[in-house]
C-alpha cells in the first residue's frame, strides 16, 4: 500500500543517547563485568572485595534495567515496550544465574585449593 503526499508518517521513536548507554551497560558491559569477576573470584581463597563488587554490579544491573523500562522506554528483545513484569522476570533470572555463577566460582576455588 503506498502513501499519498497528504498522509503523515509518524516519526520514529527517539530513545536518545542516554537510553542507548543504559541499554549497553545493563545488557553487555554489566554481564561482561560479572563474568570477569567470577573468573577472578576463582583465584581468591576467601570472600573478598571481588564478591562485594560482583553483587554490587548485580544490584546496579537491576536498577539500570528498572530505569530503562520506567524512564527510557525500554524494549523487549522483540522490540515491544517492556513492562515491570519484564523487569521482575529479568531481576529474578539475573539473581538466580548470578547466584549460581558465584557459588560455582567459589566451588572451583575450593576444588583448586584441595
Amino acid at each position: 500500500m503506498s502513501r499519498t503526499r497528504n498522509e503523515m508518517v509518524p516519526p520514529a521513536e527517539h530513545t536518545g543517547c542516554l537510553a542507548s548507554i543504559v541499554r549497553v551497560l545493563w545488557f553487555v558491559v554489566g554481564n561482561a563485568a560479572l563474568l570477569l569477576l567470577a573468573v577472578l573470584i576463582t583465584e581468591e581463597e576467601a570472600l573478598s572485595g571481588l564478591d562485594i563488587a560482583f553483587w554490587a554490579i548485580v544490584v546496579a544491573l537491576i536498577l539500570l534495567r528498572y530505569i530503562d523500562i520506567t524512564r527510557l522506554n525500554g524494549l523487549t528483545s522483540d522490540g515491544e515496550p517492556a513492562s515491570l513484569q519484564h523487569w521482575r522476570r529479568f531481576s529474578l533470572l539475573l539473581l538466580l544465574i548470578a547466584g549460581g555463577v558465584w557459588v560455582l566460582a567459589h566451588g572451583v576455588t575450593r576444588l583448586m585449593a584441595s
